[in-house]
């Protein structure tokens, strides 16, 4: 990723001018790129349709629990300057994330180590995780058959843990904040304009001098070469009784790695360790992306590849007032540390 490539204004003195930028998407991309502009003394205002904040990291208290209404989210990182930036605005708690898959085994974690050599009573060889853990939950996430995947999918299953170590992710920073992600966005948002429920194209026609675009990248061409593929999710939140939980006692997530219509069942009472009777648990159940729910997942093998790259890529490329960030405009999947890296280094340019 380069630096970004905008020509800046200039003064009589050969200072760099302050820019009006408007930015398209008040997700981490969005939010991260206004402060970064804000701090570089450019004046910013942000659009979005959805009449929230923080895109798909939203999260909001029902009752006592405060539910990620759009699927889990775990923060995790090794990049020291990606989390020095967002604990300006929050601090984290120690969360650690654990998995356990629910599999013709039983609930066994995940990734595959001694633990779950252990729990099941004999080791597995790569073939036999792939089977046991990957086949099932990858077919369903991506609506075709694990012979059809990429390798850069189906590649993914990872090696043995040689040792008892059941966290998820294995990076240095890692943690929920304190208080949730929405009140760390509005802490990240002071004095940031941000229209919120507005139309697809009210940024369209608003006076500025560079535009930042977090939506997708074929939306924005108005879908000349045709409608890139995406994954999509539903989401089901339901009530439950904390006292029939035993599953969720070692970890908030269960991923279904059988025929389930779902692929995860998380209780969200735990990313806070929030004390309560009755908990809120989230399902996810994946669909294709069409006009009727999210973009979630870019689908950027294949058809969805070419079709990016030969053309959406290129026309990008060509705007030269307007910077394409984040997992929609860019058309990949980025972690959440990924997104707040990418905006870093594509503004780093910027005086």
């Amino acid at each position: 990723m380069g630096p970004i490539d905008f020509v800046l204004p200039m003064d009589g003195k050969q200072s760099i001018a302050t820019m009006k930028v408007n930015i398209v998407g008040c997700g981490l991309s969005g939010i991260t790129a206004a402060i970064l502009l804000k701090d570089k003394g450019h004046s910013v205002e942000i659009f979005e349709t959805r009449p929230h904040i923080g895109g798909n990291c939203y999260d909001l208290k029902v009752g006592n629990v405060t539910v990620h209404q759009y699927g889990s989210h775990i923060f995790h990182t090794n990049d020291e300057a990606v989390w020095n930036f967002l604990n300006r605005y929050t601090k984290f708690n120690n969360y650690i994330h654990r998995v356990r898959a629910n599999t013709k085994e039983g609930l066994i974690s995940i990734p595959f180590s001694r633990k779950t050599a252990e729990q099941i009573g004999r080791d597995l060889d790569p073939e036999e995780i792939q089977e046991l853990v990957f086949r099932d939950y990858s077919e369903r996430q991506w609506g075709i058959p694990w012979e059809e995947l990429p390798k850069s999918i189906s590649g993914r299953v990872p090696n043995k843990r040689d040792n008892f170590d059941d966290r998820y992710f294995t990076d240095e920073f890692q943690g929920q904040p304190i208080n949730g992600y929405t009140a760390m966005f509005n802490a990240m948002l002071d004095d940031i304009p941000v229209q919120l429920g507005v139309g697809p194209d009210a940024w369209k026609g608003r006076k500025c001098d560079k535009l930042i675009y977090t939506g997708k990248v074929d939306a924005y061409f108005d879908y000349k070469w045709g409608r890139l593929p995406y994954r999509s999710l539903r989401f089901e939140h339901f009530k439950a009784s904390k006292d029939n939980l035993y599953s969720f006692s070692n970890g908030a997530v269960i991923n279904e790695c059988n025929r389930n219509p779902y692929n995860r069942t998380m209780d969200n009472s735990v990313y806070l360790n929030e004390d309560v009777d009755e908990t809120i648990l989230t399902r996810d159940y994946p669909e294709e992306h069409d006009e009727n729910n999210l973009p979630i997942y870019p689908k950027n093998f294949g058809l969805g590849a070419e079709l990016y790259s030969g053309r959406y890529k290129k026309a990008a490329a060509s705007e030269a007032d307007t910077l394409f960030l984040g997992r929609l405009a860019t058309y990949k999947y980025l972690d959440m540390w990924m997104a707040v890296k990418q905006v870093m280094v594509k503004l780093e340019g910027v005086s």
